[in-house]
């Protein structure tokens, strides 16, 4: 399909300079500066904002960060607003503090409803409607924003598309319903897709079974036959075309989604603070970041590296994205044009690959990205997220803990933690036993578990760990072992 704007998305990366040079020319800065989230901060870099007026004036301004977010929020929340026209608010999960939380008004939705059709535009492989199974997590989250602001798009724009709402929880209600009408593509986390598709593994025997006692016939028996001799997946009940999937990298889940619901997948990503979607292009040659929406910046690896071995150094600069290299790896770093709160030099603590910044075989201009993982102090397993500060609480200090070092690792797609632990001299005995007693201490690992999104964590006691460190020398305690 064409670009829905291909005066936008296939614009020269000249042209795409010009809308930001516009924004900050515009006062983008001086906006921004109103709300207490800038105000005292640049004031202490001795930075007028009003005088922000090109790239170059934009990179003297400090980095803000998701702590910073939540810090302001939690100080000053009276004074935080730049614009207080807010239609909509939304939060993080918290998974590392609090959440944070992000107000959208008529602009952002204007612009995340903007997007998100262009997504769309972007994969779907046909003109005819389609009809779409979305299973979005409950609001706060921003999941279920996109799947309404991709509804209220279409219906804007006069598309016949068929939508049906439903959330994991409630995934065993609706599965009956949706081999009624059949969706041609879905949307929500790979994970979850997936472990629905082994509950739907598991009951097709007993559901064919019930089938044919309540309705004999010669459907229903060769149905219930069906399910004796081969192994029935959602792709035979629902045969999806496509799937958009986001909140988690979905490498590890890509060909079991094709293997489990026979579509072709492909990748979002996007932040709760930042209301743009960007997806993975149709050509396999990455994520496009649309670039008319913010400014993107890189802080590069090594940068990243030197800041952590040397914190007295000051932050690490960022350079503009379109001037990296492919391949250049490092942290995504944007500056963003909405008008409720403004996210100015946002550290994202998000970790990219810079695949190209040249026109893509698909036609359109915007860099293309893949998503390396983060660079905070997060274990990450899928939709389940915790805090190394939960694994310190449990493990330093723990008698007979000399060290650890968590692995992440895979069985097939689902996300295999190993906990190396070193003991002591002399040995403790069970520190086995009374290491996983002390994970236990970590509800939202226990709720993965017992929900089949994880499996059980593997403690490993060994003499010594084989340590693992950065370029600059910073020990690793947590290390995903997941290919990119």
């Amino acid at each position: 399909m064409r670009p829905l704007r291909p005066e936008v998305e296939a614009a020269p990366l000249g042209d795409l300079r010009a809308i930001e040079e516009g924004a900050l020319r515009d006062g983008l800065a001086a906006r921004a500066a109103r709300s207490a989230l800038y105000r005292d901060r640049w004031a202490a870099a001795g930075v007028d904002p009003s005088a922000v007026r090109t790239y170059e004036d934009l990179q003297r301004l400090p980095y803000v960060r998701g702590a910073d977010l939540r810090e302001a929020w939690q100080r000053e929340p009276d004074a935080m607003l730049v614009d207080p026209e807010v239609r909509l608010w939304f939060a993080t999960s918290g998974t590392t503090g609090a959440p944070k939380w992000t107000p959208y008004g008529r602009w952002e939705l204007s612009m995340l409803e903007e997007v998100v059709l262009r997504d769309f535009q972007m994969v779907a492989a046909r003109e005819a409607p389609h009809r779409w199974a979305i299973f979005a997590t409950p609001a706060p989250f921003v999941s279920e924003a996109a799947a309404y602001a991709l509804l209220f798009s279409h219906v804007a724009a006069g598309h016949a598309v068929e939508y049906l709402f439903t959330s994991p929880t409630q995934a065993e209600a609706a599965l009956t319903f949706l081999a009624q009408r059949r969706p041609t593509a879905v949307l929500g986390f790979p994970s979850l897709l997936l472990r629905i598709a082994e509950g739907v593994e598991a009951e097709a025997p007993a559901a064919a079974r019930a089938s044919w006692r309540a309705e004999p016939s010669f459907r229903t028996a060769v149905g219930a036959l069906a399910t004796r001799v081969m192994r029935i997946r959602p792709r035979h009940v629902y045969r999806p075309e496509i799937g958009l999937f986001g909140g988690e990298p979905l490498a590890p889940y890509r060909e079991a989604l094709r293997s489990a619901w026979g579509l072709r997948a492909y990748e979002l990503y996007a932040l709760t603070e930042y209301p743009c979607f960007h997806v993975e292009c149709p050509e396999g040659a990455g994520i496009h970041l649309w670039a008319d929406w913010c400014i993107p910046e890189l802080i590069p690896l090594k940068a990243l590296e030197r800041e952590e071995s040397d914190p007295s150094a000051g932050e690490a600069p960022a350079h503009h994205l379109f001037d990296a290299a492919p391949g250049a790896v490092g942290e995504f770093v944007f500056t963003s044009f909405g008008r409720a709160l403004p996210l100015v030099r946002y550290r994202t603590g998000d970790v990219i690959e810079v695949i190209a910044v040249s026109r893509c075989g698909c036609g359109r201009t915007h860099p293309r990205i893949r998503v390396r993982g983060r660079r905070d102090d997060l274990v990450n397993l899928g939709v389940i997220r915790f805090s190394t500060a939960d694994l310190e609480r449990c493990l330093d200090g723990l008698p007979g803990v000399v060290a650890w070092q968590l692995r992440i690792r895979r069985q097939g797609y689902k996300p295999f933690p190993v906990l190396f632990v070193q003991g002591g001299d002399p040995p403790v005995p069970q520190l086995a036993e009374a290491v996983a007693r002390a994970l236990e201490g970590i509800d939202i690992l226990q709720t993965g578990i017992e929900h089949g999104l994880v499996l059980p964590p593997q403690i490993r006691i060994v003499d010594q760990i084989e340590e693992v460190r950065t370029w600059s020398g910073k020990r690793r305690r947590v290390i995903d072992e997941t290919p990119v």
